[in-house]
């Protein structure tokens, strides 16, 4: 259920860089038997270069690719400055690798990372910094026992005060029961057609199998954008007109993680929340819940460490 960490593709690309200074290396020997040989360049596959000149045309088809990732390392900086990832999205041996094997591209790439600095964040990036502040703010006034800030529900109605009224993204996790029949095919003419009939009916029967089977198996299911309210022992969300009640005190485990917090309950499915407001949920969550300890739970670490750097808490 964890999010995967951005920037896999810097694996795939530190994977079949080593194959650039392969291929160049491979078109200096074609050239360095060219040299070596007067006339083999008229001869082509047919001299004594036979073996570099099919090599290095292997080589040079593979260097087509190889040479758009300059391009495409320019579009990657840009994208990934202004989404304020870490240089490389933290891969470092990544960026090792390509900046061995192709120093240019690393070079375009580290430009267009400063360009996307310089640009203004996007929206959401700026709604998810101004969401952690206040996070942060919330954890270091109720850390030195202020009371949490009352909001006014509108439209709600429940005896507990209100302590956040917001709009996040909603999910569950679990599985489901998936039954696939199979179908058959009833074929009359020459043996070739039957045979063909026969596998194409195994081909579609293979492919609705792996469909039921991918449907079926757990995952984030029932995504969409709901009212959540906080009261003092509950997490509310307003689902298709419905108010669903999940209370703090049943919580088995709760992440966060960016901007997203997922609770695990006994007895009913996980439940994923996910937005700017994730961050004080969070803070919230620990402090309703109660416990003398609960500013150092695990999951609100990096919070405690903004709010009070230095501190023991942080």
């Amino acid at each position: 259920m964890r999010q995967r960490r951005p920037g896999r593709y810097w694996i795939f690309t530190a994977a079949v860089m080593p194959l650039n200074p392969l291929a160049w290396y491979l078109v200096e020997r074609r050239q360095s038997c060219a040299d070596a040989h007067p006339g083999a360049q008229q001869q082509g596959y047919d001299g004594p270069c036979a073996v570099e000149y099919g090599l290095s045309g292997v080589a040079t088809l593979a260097l087509l690719p190889l040479t758009a990732t300059i391009a495409v390392a320019l579009f990657i900086g840009i994208t990934e400055g202004r989404r304020r990832y870490p240089f490389a999205a933290a891969r470092w041996w990544c960026a090792a690798v390509v900046g061995v094997c192709s120093p240019p591209t690393l070079v375009v790439y580290a430009l267009g990372y400063g360009l996307g600095r310089v640009l203004p964040a996007p929206q959401a990036l700026v709604a998810y910094r101004v969401g952690r502040q206040t996070a942060v703010h919330a954890f270091a006034a109720l850390s030195r026992g202020l009371p949490p800030q009352q909001v006014l529900a509108a439209g709600f109605v429940s005896p507990e005060p209100v302590y956040l009224d917001t709009v996040m993204g909603y999910a569950r996790y679990y599985g489901m029961d998936v039954t696939f029949q199979p179908g058959f095919t009833v074929a009359f003419g020459s043996p070739a057609f039957v045979a063909g009939a026969a596998i194409g009916n195994l081909v579609g029967n293979s492919v609705g199998r792996s469909r039921a089977a991918a449907m079926a198996r757990a995952q984030w299911r029932e995504q969409r954008s709901v009212r959540v309210l906080v009261t003092a022992s509950t997490t509310w969300c307003c689902v298709d007109g419905r108010w669903l009640r999940f209370d703090h005190s049943v919580v088995m485990e709760y992440h966060l993680e960016d901007a997203t917090c997922v609770l695990t309950f006994p007895d009913t499915e996980p439940m994923m929340l996910t937005g700017p407001a994730a961050a004080l949920h969070a803070v919230l969550f620990a402090y309703l819940r109660g416990g003398p300890h609960w500013q150092h739970q695990p999951f609100l670490h990096q919070i405690a460490v903004a709010a009070f750097p230095g501190s023991p808490i942080g």
